[in-house]
């Protein structure tokens, strides 16, 4: 059955195989609705007639892609671009490629697919319900998927960053300062949430003015005035907490234009560990969250060697601890 001088097709393989074109497609590419001896049978036609066609190629072979597809939408701020990173590093050490994506998750999971990628990292936000493209196409995917961030996929791991217990070690550094006035920059999420249970434990009363509630992504510039400049010495806050870097960049910018000084006037911590904070302010800032090497280390690590241990059907969910990272941003109250 041996053709020279020609590409073989997969009409070519349908012909010999007594088979629909589409079930030679379906076969090839290890998809649903092919009996195992159909499939067999046409696996083993392509291999005599010398098909390859990419990645469809390595499944007659047998061999393995080692490809793991990271989905990030949309994909903003500065710890995408670490995660990232560090993935693709960590991955390849262990002779894995990385395919990114920052289509919507169901135009994402078509294209995966289509790449027929074994492995997916979905970084995927808190309260995020699938369409049904995106369960469609869950479907066919033949690997293992991971889910990280806050969200959940039935039928993935999922790891899980608990913010909330960041915040709270925010408070609670600054709570052993000798701060007592602490305010929160950010929005009603679970960090905020972190925020208050953190004053709760450490006996600290709340003032809702010292929540400066961001409204579309825009920081209330006269709040923040009147709060840390206008404000009598008494009740003034010893301390800030902002719950992100995309928060820190304006707030700095607010607080230079109030030529507010850190920590000389007030305190500061601010959610997520990245590089970026030791050099935005004079002082490095202290940080608070999860470490993305970690992070990156523990995908890695439940995609490649745990899942597979893992029985049938056995889907880890995991919570990472945050860290807190002690810099010259937070001091002790002298007042």
């Amino acid at each position: 059955m041996e053709r020279e001088n020609s590409v073989t097709t997969l009409k070519d393989i349908a012909l010999a195989a007594g088979v629909t074109t589409a079930t030679v497609s379906r076969a090839l590419n290890d998809e649903p609705g092919v009996k195992d001896a159909t499939r067999h049978k046409i696996i083993t036609i392509a291999k005599e007639l010398n098909y390859a066609a990419g990645l469809a190629a390595k499944r007659i072979s047998g061999t393995k892609a080692n490809s793991i597809g990271i989905i990030w939408y949309p994909p903003v701020g500065l710890f995408f671009n670490h995660l990232c990173n560090e993935i693709q590093r960590q991955a390849a050490s262990r002779d894995y490629y990385i395919l990114v994506s920052f289509a919507k998750p169901e135009e994402a999971m078509r294209q995966l697919n289509e790449h027929q990628v074994e492995k997916i990292i979905y970084w995927c936000g808190t309260g995020w319900k699938p369409s049904l493209e995106f369960l469609q196409e869950k479907q066919r995917f033949q690997g293992e998927m991971l889910v990280i961030g806050g969200g959940s996929v039935e039928g993935a791991h999922r790891l899980a960053v608990d913010r909330k217990d960041a915040i709270m070690k925010a408070v609670r550094h600054l709570a052993e300062l000798g701060h007592k006035r602490i305010a929160f920059v950010g929005v009603a999420t679970d960090k905020l949430m972190g925020y208050t249970l953190g004053l709760l434990e450490n006996r600290l009363e709340y003032d809702p003015d010292y929540f400066i509630n961001v409204h579309n992504a825009q920081l209330p510039e006269e709040h923040i005035a009147k709060l840390l400049v206008h404000n009598d010495k008494s009740s003034k806050p010893t301390a800030v907490i902002v719950d992100s870097h995309g928060y820190l960049f304006p707030f700095i910018q607010i607080i230079r234009k109030l030529k507010l000084r850190v920590p000389e006037d007030f305190s500061l911590v601010a959610y997520e560990t990245l590089p970026e904070m030791e050099k935005l302010l004079d002082v490095p800032i202290t940080a608070v969250g999860p470490s993305f090497e970690q992070l990156a280390e523990q995908s890695i690590k439940l995609l490649l060697d745990v899942s597979t241990e893992q029985k049938e059907c056995e889907w880890y969910d995991q919570t990472l601890p945050s860290e807190l990272i002690v810099r010259p941003s937070t001091a002790a109250l002298t007042e």
